[in-house]
């Protein structure tokens, strides 16, 4: 039970922490996921002791799976050069002079656990780099070498420091022992991947040839392939897990793409949205965890070793700049090297200094660090966990908080491209940029949606009048949201105030209301109801707010429940005060489709504000039409049945047309690729979300 609670608290957290991060995206959400942790130790007393094998196999390998599997293909290949060398000589290089120089700064470390250290932090973390990449515009080279050396610098950083581990359990390092074992874990890891990497893919395809193409089915096998092929890696042959994990990612994605068109394609959807949802509670997890750890390692630290905490955390600022310092000046010799060799760019130590900062370190980092053991083979306490932990932890967060506070200084400029996005050719980029288009994004959603409402009135009938309100007054609450959304920026939308036309059908609903009560069409009881329904919707009116049911729905309840009570008590037959309310229903929206067409008949002009009015007297007209239609339609399961069929078909072809509409405003230029993209993207999403769960006949 408690393992059960731990779970829930930390999925909440992760979830808390985006919804902060949404409110300040100029912090990474990484330091408020630490400050939940520490929160949650600090004033609740938590603390999980954690468990260096189900880590490694619950977060490093499905993290290292999904960092593999998504490797930018064509960037890795053009600079294979200077990633390969970030990724595997760099960082021995930093383990071997990082470890040196941190031996030096705290005697009290053993060799191998310096080393260990230098190993654990050597790792770059893309996700935090891109994260920020989001508010600077970062050199596109740079940014490109990040993300394709993380693949590498995971599996070399994290094989380094298994050796190191290794070695200190063992109470001996032998040079030539450690460079044995490294390679037997590199190369059988390497092999393993391989291997079962192919292996699942061709399961694969015998499964897609006997016809099981079931999408769940497909998406738990590769949400387990991670496990088990570093399970295989690790505790089979005793080899790195890591570099297995990442091989196998490399292979299956490989392998995978080359029939990607012969595969359903809701299984890869699926799959990639299941992977980010997961990977998603993975790093937010780990950062949560990671607070939660600092206090209880910072007492153990200051207790045992008689330091206090500002040394501890001087010791984590030294060790951050350590790495920082053989990044920059790695990155400072690469470009002179290269200069020696074209004489085309001369070497900036700007660019060199930026590079050292985009060595972010993050979620592998942490996992490592947390799978040290607590006692070594001869049953004493491995020497220095607790120091090793703590500092690798300073390490984490002042990397995130340097380059947050850094980047944008170094680089001067903001950037202006969505990282989220699919990547584009440096030709593609330029030829969109050269592009100057009439619509924004939300402008081309806009208009899309407005000729998706033109659809269905075309497709509109006797039989399917309800429906079609109803889709229509969806998308119009979706454009109003939009709209919304725009206001105050700089796409020209200003805030359109419909209040006077709203309160002008609440008052012709009441004196309805009241008529239907004198002549006795309603009871007390219903017109009591429907008056206080009205009365809530008037106070919204003049809060300037629009009524939304998702948000309301405890009140809504609480009221129907009463009015259920006061029925119950009353003279009245259910059935009886049903007929009543929708008998009011109808009435009262017929009376407000006359007062509205009554009071649109003096902007009849051909002026902004004219045609401003008259289209949100007809989204309030469309709403009411709705409810008259709802309140007439029966209500039978044949009927919901009938319903939902017509209602998908619809849908599809409003969607359709959505679709073509902004095919046609790419094609003109008058959007740009990227929006264009978006849109479709969101469309095909849409689509998929009307399609769910509907089997076919």
């Amino acid at each position: 039970m408690v393992i059960l609670e731990l779970v829930v608290i930390l999925i909440v957290s992760v979830t808390v922490s985006n919804v902060v991060s949404h409110f300040i995206p100029d912090v990474p959400i990484s330091l408020f996921q630490i400050a939940i942790g520490l929160l949650l130790s600090l004033a609740f007393g938590i603390f999980i002791k954690i468990d260096s094998h189900w880590f490694m196999l619950l977060f490093v390998a499905p993290l290292l799976y999904n960092d593999a599997w998504r490797f930018p293909k064509h960037e890795l290949w053009e600079l294979r050069g200077p990633i390969l060398g970030n990724a595997i000589i760099l960082v021995l290089l930093t383990t071997l002079v990082g470890g040196f120089f941190i031996h030096l700064l705290m005697p009290q470390l053993e060799t191998s656990v310096a080393l260990a250290l230098a190993a654990v932090v050597s790792p770059t973390d893309p996700v935090a780099v891109q994260a920020i990449a989001k508010r600077v515009k970062l050199p596109k080279t740079v940014l490109h070498i990040v993300s394709g050396e993380s693949l590498i610098n995971d599996a070399s950083g994290l094989v380094s420091f298994n050796t190191a581990i290794k070695a200190t359990v063992a109470g001996t390092f032998l040079l030539s022992h450690a460079i044995g074992n490294f390679f037997w874990m590199t190369i059988v890891g390497l092999i393993i991947g391989l291997l079962l990497g192919s292996l699942l893919n061709w399961f694969g395809d015998v499964f897609d040839r006997v016809g099981l193409n079931d999408v769940v089915f497909h998406t738990v096998v590769t949400i387990l392939a991670p496990f088990l092929i570093y399970w295989v890696a690790e505790d089979i042959f005793h080899a790195s897990g890591v570099i297995a994990v990442v091989a196998g990612a490399i292979i299956t994605k490989i392998l995978s793409d080359q029939h990607v068109d012969a595969r359903n394609p809701e299984i890869s959807i699926t799959g990639i949205r299941t992977w980010e949802i997961f990977v998603y509670l993975l790093n937010g997890i780990i950062f949560v965890l990671l607070g939660i750890e600092l206090p209880p390692a910072l007492a153990a630290v200051v207790q045992n070793s008689q330091m206090n905490t500002g040394h501890a955390i001087f010791y984590g600022i030294v060790v951050w700049f350590i790495i920082f310092a053989i990044r920059t000046f790695w990155a400072y010799g690469n470009q002179v090297a290269l200069y020696l060799k074209t004489r085309e760019t001369k070497p900036a130590f700007n660019m060199a200094v930026t590079s050292g900062l985009t060595g972010v370190r993050g979620a592998v980092t942490m996992a490592a660090v947390m799978t040290v053991p607590t006692i070594i083979n001869d049953g004493t306490a491995f020497p220095q966990r607790d120091l090793l932990v703590f500092v690798a932890a300073v390490v984490v967060i002042v990397s995130l908080l340097v380059a947050t506070i850094m980047l944008p200084i170094m680089t001067k400029e903001r950037s202006a491209h969505d990282f989220t996005q699919p990547e584009m050719l440096d030709s593609e980029a330029v030829a969109t940029e050269t592009i100057k288009p009439e619509m924004t994004e939300s402008q081309a959603r806009i208009f899309a949606i407005q000729v998706g409402i033109q659809t269905l009135r075309e497709q509109q009938r006797e039989d399917n009048r309800a429906i079609v309100y109803e889709l229509i007054t969806r998308k119009q609450g979706t454009i109003a949201q939009i709209k919304r959304q725009l206001i105050g920026n700089t796409s020209g939308y200003t805030s359109s105030d419909d209040s006077e036309l709203r309160l002008i059908g609440l008052q012709a609903q009441r004196d309805r209301l009241q008529q239907l009560l004198v002549h006795e069409d309603i009871s007390p009881l219903t017109f009591s109801s429907q008056s206080r329904r009205l009365e809530r919707l008037e106070n919204l009116i003049a809060a300037d707010a629009h009524y939304h049911f998702s948000s309301q729905w405890a009140l809504v309840l609480m009221r129907r429940g009463l009015r259920s009570i006061r029925i119950w008590f009353s003279d009245e037959t259910s059935a009886k005060i049903k007929k009543e309310t929708s008998l009011a229903i109808r009435e009262t929206s017929k009376e407000a489709i006359k007062a509205l067409s009554a009071y649109m008949e003096k902007y009849s002009g051909d002026t902004v504000t004219h045609r401003m009015e008259r289209q949100n007297a007809y989204n309030l007209i469309v709403t009411y039409r709705y409810r008259i239609e709802n309140e007439k339609h029966v209500d039978t399961p044949e009927q919901r049945q009938l319903d939902d069929k017509i209602r998908m078909e619809l849908e599809l072809k409003a969607l359709n047309a959505q679709r073509e509409t902004i095919q046609n405003l790419y094609e003109q230029r008058r959007i740009t690729r990227q929006a264009g993209i978006n849109i479709r993207q969101f469309i095909n999403f849409s689509e998929t979300a009307a399609l769910a769960g509907k089997d076919e006949e």
